[in-house]
């Protein structure tokens, strides 16, 4: 069957070295001095395009004339629209610079490739700032760019298919360049019949020098490329024929890759050879080796691609070239590209080979459709007699969904790995041992098989002892492979409460994937490791590697199983930093994603997000129904999962004045292990019995138990701040204060002092702490964050504890916050009635601002609020409103 080769989209080290090169000048070249001049006068404006088919000489006229302009001294740069990446970086350069001169002129090859954002930024350049850009695109059809509108103001030049073909003494010379002996008659008709088409042009002089006379007998039977194409072919050596067969399927070819893909020792000449005289090759300029970038054109590669098709023996010289890429690529550990050739070399062992070594790697580094493709080019009945694929198979159902599949596959490897125990083991059983723990620790997370049992085998598999106990070796994997395995037993791990040695297994997934270069993987590690730092109570670190994940292949590059903990874990850092809105972003991006991929504790941090969020909404009733029930799982939770859930029912229970909930809660904590928090709870609830010293010091005791959770120390540390200044204690307040911010400031913990911050004495404190000598560093954002968290109104949250016991020991009684005013109904907010309780004192802008902790710009926009609501556009008249339907 005849193979057709596709572009590899994905051989960098084949495409690269070209980006951003001029391309050299063919050594044939005819100089079109009415040409580089019009050039010369195009770029003397902002825009230049040359719009023409393929094959009417725009490359070669554009390298030519760089080539004379940097002659004399002047500087371009060449951009390909293939890899548009570069033109970012040229345009960023060009928009941060300051014009005091013409710029260089930036030519853009291949511009129709350009994605359509680039050439809406371009227009942007070019409508704004075109004193800013001198750009000269070459491109098969028009772009939407501005032309006509730059055109009218004299500022753009258009060169089409007529002003680029070849005149009569061009076409003579170009002719005479290939065919020397080539008589007047000849030349005249080629030139008749090729009507100047560059392409068409060097064809017909080859075909003319390789047959003594110009030829146009088909000439009405298909088109002239066409028969140029294929009889200028023809005249090629066979075994240039054959390099060019062998190497046409990839985008850009070294002459050393060129070797490597035909077998032959000379393929690099022949590139050269070819480039030279024009033959539809490109060289460019140096490579990282040293050595030329060669690009075919289009048409050569349409004519290649059609020979293919209906040639056999062609289509054997093809797939002995893939299979000459696919072992190259795999002895340089390249599975993605090796597995691209394998594809086409008609070898399903050499397709097996490569999905067992490096299946895996490719999965977790996105390529699904390729391992896809792998499986479905073997033979049927191929992995009842290769059972050692099962195990990618099955790691393939997995990441692509199919949870059934992949669970049976993974009991029919297990059974498989069992029988390596009576031979030899060879490096295929290591990879099936550590594709049946990759699915095992999968099926842990979500309760289809035993997490210990899962663990275990992991690390008897990753042991660092060379010999079992029994004397055989232990299994050598591939660093992906490895990687991957680490990342999965780290999250089993989670699950099973052993958070010191899921660290520990992250750390050293990501030296592995960094080791070998996998953003995916690398990615994969951070994000959970972000979700084992938070659970720890070190938010501000979870942020950063959460971060990292999503900052090291980006939002699109990032399998959900990884964005979705980076998400919840961002949306709790938001949270954090007392940025609901940011919080509530993040969530709904969690939400997104599809928790089908997504295990138990992904779940239970998303509803604790959601009910968080709802409380610091007031939205009360609805966080007690999302907390009414643990999520699903298989046996307890993690003591964290646990700790963190009645944490939050506890607040709540607070909240709402729910004592049978308060009690249930401690005794929840204590059942999970979590005494010392449970112990902090009970001493801050102690504050109700009214002996406010013997509550401080049981919280001050406390305190000083090792490892306890961050978040609930620090605001058990604020709690005693507050409790000590209401006593009057000054001294031992400020010591507590400054306790409590070196308690909350590594990770920045904001949230955990909002309890403390709704009383006006500790921000009281804030202050003063403030006005005095040597602050805290922490304390200045605190006060900021606090008290302009406390711009949202708080009435509808229910009361704190702190709140419930203010020494007038009665809750603050509620404000009016309703009215009808002229038969509208309004409603205010808190602060709003805090503005207008201060307005009807007779207080100024500046005396409410320091009143309430706000700035005089805050207390304004309070103002317009409320002159809007009530109808009135001056303060006595809002007084007056306000007594009326008694909201004062």
């Amino acid at each position: 069957m005849a193979i057709t080769p596709t572009p590899d989209q994905d051989r960098d080290d084949f495409r690269h070295p070209a980006a951003g090169r001029v391309p050299r000048p063919p050594l044939t070249l005819v100089p079109r001095e009415r040409l580089y001049s019009a050039l010369d006068l195009g770029v003397r404006g902002p825009l230049t395009m040359l719009v023409a088919p393929a094959g009417t000489g725009k490359t070669v006229l554009l390298s030519a004339w760089v080539a004379r302009r940097r002659q004399s001294g002047g500087s371009v740069t060449w951009v390909s629209g293939q890899w548009p990446e570069s033109l970012y970086e040229v345009l960023h350069d060009t928009q941060d610079a300051e014009v005091t001169k013409p710029p260089d002129p930036i030519i853009v090859d291949d511009a129709q490739l350009l994605p359509s954002t680039t050439v809406d930024d371009l227009s942007q350049i070019l409508r704004k700032s075109p004193q800013a850009i001198r750009l000269v695109l070459a491109t098969r059809y028009d772009l939407p760019v501005p032309v006509p509108e730059l055109e009218l103001r004299g500022m753009a030049l258009t060169l089409r298919s007529g002003d680029l073909r070849f005149n009569d003494s061009e076409a003579t010379a170009l002719v005479q360049a290939h065919a020397h002996d080539a008589s007047t008659d000849d030349i005249l008709l080629v030139q008749e019949k090729t009507a100047g088409w560059a392409a068409a042009l060097v064809l017909a002089a080859r075909t003319l020098a390789a047959s003594g006379g110009a030829v146009w007998s088909f000439v009405s039977q298909r088109p002239v490329l066409d028969l140029l194409l294929g009889e200028s072919l023809n005249t090629l050596d066979d075994r240039v024929q054959a390099m060019l067969l062998s190497t046409f399927g990839v985008s850009a070819v070294t002459g050393q890759q060129a070797v490597m893909l035909s077998g032959d020792s000379d393929a690099g000449a022949m590139l050269a050879d070819l480039a030279g005289t024009g033959l539809l090759v490109t060289a460019y300029g140096d490579g990282p080796t040293g050595e030329p970038v060669y690009r075919y054109h289009p048409l050569l590669v349409e004519l290649l691609r059609r020979r293919v098709a209906g040639s056999a023996e062609d289509a054997r010289t093809v797939v002995a070239a893939h299979r000459r890429s696919a072992l190259h690529s795999e002895n340089r550990g390249d599975g993605g590209t090796a597995l691209r050739s394998a594809l086409g070399a008609d070898d399903p062992a050499l397709v097996a080979r490569i999905l067992i070594a490096h299946g895996p790697g490719m999965l977790v580094a996105g390529e699904l459709g390729l391992v896809t493709a792998g499986f479905e080019i073997l033979p049927d009945g191929y992995l009842e007699a290769h059972p050692h694929l099962i195990g990618v198979r099955g790691l393939l159902r997995r990441v692509s969904g199919d949870v059934a599949g992949a669970v049976m596959d993974a009991a029919s490897a297990d059974d498989l790995a069992g029988t390596a125990d009576l031979g030899p083991v060879t490096p295929d059983d290591d990879a099936l041992a550590a594709d049946v723990v990759l699915l095992r620790l999968w099926e842990s997370r979500y309760g289809w098989y035993d997490v210990q049992a899962a663990i275990g085998r992991a690390r008897s598999l990753l042991t660092l002892d060379p010999q079992n106990s029994d004397g055989r070796r232990h299994a050598e994997l591939a660093p992906e492979r490895l990687a991957w395995l680490l990342i999965e037993l780290a999250a089993a791990e989670t699950w099973a409460d052993e958070l010191d040695s899921a660290l520990s297994h992250l750390d050293e997934a990501l030296v592995t994937a960094r080791m070998v270069g996998h953003p995916r993987l690398v990615a994969g590690g951070l994000a959970h490791r972000a979700v084992v730092r938070f659970v720890r109570g070190q938010v501000q670190g979870a942020a950063q590697s959460a971060q990292a994940a999503l900052d090291a292949v980006g939002e699109d590059g990032l399998p959900r199983e990884y964005a979705v903990r980076a998400h919840v874990v961002m949306g709790f850092a938001a949270l954090n930093q007392l940025d609901l809105d940011s919080a509530w972003q993040w969530y709904q991006r969690v939400v997104a994603t599809d928790l089908a991929d997504s295990d138990t504790v992904v779940t239970a941090l998303r509803a604790t997000l959601r009910s968080v969020l709802l409380v610091e909404a007031g939205r009360l009733d609805e966080a007690l129904t999302e907390l009414t029930s643990d999520p699903a799982a298989v046996g307890p939770l993690p003591s964290f999962l646990a700790r963190d859930l009645a944490l939050l029912r506890l607040r709540l229970a607070i909240l709402v004045g729910d004592q049978a909930g308060v009690v249930a809660q401690l005794r929840e904590l204590d059942s999970t292990s979590n005494t010392s928090e449970a112990d902090l709870a009970r001493a801050m609830l102690s504050i109700g019995k009214g002996d406010l010293r013997a509550t401080a010091e049981m919280i001050d005791q406390l305190l000083g138990r090792p490892d306890l959770y961050p978040p609930i120390a620090s605001t058990a540390a604020s709690f005693r701040t507050v409790l000590l200044a209401r006593m009057g204690d000054v001294p031992a307040a400020d010591a507590s204060l400054i306790d409590t911010l070196n308690r909350a400031a590594p990770q920045r913990l904001l949230h955990a002092l909002v309890p403390a911050g709704g009383e006006p004495m500790f921000l009281e404190q804030l202050r003063r702490h403030l006005a005095g000598p040597g602050p805290h560093p922490f304390a200045g954002v605190t006060l900021e964050k606090l008290s302009g968290y406390l711009e949202v109104s708080r009435e509808s949250r229910g009361l704190t504890l702190l709140a419930r016991t203010r020494p007038d020991g009665q809750a603050p009684p509620p404000r009016r916050l309703d009215a009808v005013v002229n038969g509208a109904r309004i409603r205010l907010t808190a602060r709003e009635a805090d503005v207008l309780g201060q307005l009807a004192l007779g207080s100024s802008y500046t005396e409410i601002a320091q009143a309430l902790y706000i700035t005089e710009n805050t207390v304004k926009t309070h103002m317009m609020s409320l002159y809007r609501k009530l109808g009135v556009e001056k303060r006595s008249a809002a007084l007056r409103v306000a007594r009326t339907v008694g909201l004062t």
